[in-house]
């Protein structure tokens, strides 16, 4: 520290020494000599940024790269046991839950304007497919899943209403309030005959 001081004190000295006398007609050779070692510092300083600045952005996009390569690599060993133990999904609690957030991420806030109707139909068959496998002794919640079932079904069999989509996120979004007691909103559709344990 005490070394880059002295230079600058140096630097300051033969840059006031070259401008105090400075003539516009000629240049000496201390004034030729503070400009090189300003013009040095400042390109260096210039050159120290621009590496700093390089550098970082290299860590970020290293730190991306790797959380998006562990998160496929989680999906990848969570898919692959799913199918191993015959279950898509813990129970009807997470059946509903990961699929309000399906919806939330595929229609919500705009975003059933612009629809993949692959990856609808795709998951439309997850849907049917588990609910082969996942009932309620609820009677009231049996019925809104033969709902979703019916609508899942239309969904997969190609037809691209983008009311049924609406309609079947509207089920799971009243669903997971009734069921799993989701606060995340306000926003209540009252579509389900499924009204929560009294």
């Amino acid at each position: 520290m005490e070394n880059i001081c002295s230079e600058w004190k140096i630097l300051l000295e033969k840059v006031k020494m070259a401008i105090i006398p400075f003539n516009f007609g000629s240049i000496n050779q201390n004034q030729m000599e503070a400009f090189k070692l300003l013009k040095n510092k400042k390109l260096n300083m210039t050159l120290s940024i621009l590496g700093m600045v390089i550098a970082i952005a290299l860590a970020y996009s290293v730190l991306v790269f790797l959380n998006k390569d562990e998160s496929k690599m989680q999906k990848t060993s969570a898919n692959a046991e799913a199918p191993a133990q015959g279950l898509m999904y813990e129970d009807l609690g997470d059946f509903i839950a990961s699929n309000h957030t399906f919806y939330n991420e595929t229609l919500g806030w705009g975003r059933d304007r612009k629809v993949s109707w692959p990856k609808q139909r795709k998951q439309a068959e997850l849907i049917i497919n588990s609910l082969k496998k996942i009932s309620s002794e609820n009677e009231d919640l049996q019925k809104d899943l033969g709902t979703i079932t019916s609508m899942a079904e239309t969904v997969q069999s190609g037809t691209k209403e983008k009311d049924v989509l609406i309609k079947l996120h509207r089920y799971f979004h009243d669903l997971d309030i009734g069921f799993n007691d989701y606060k995340d909103t306000t926003d209540y559709f009252d579509v389900t005959e499924y009204k929560g344990e009294s």
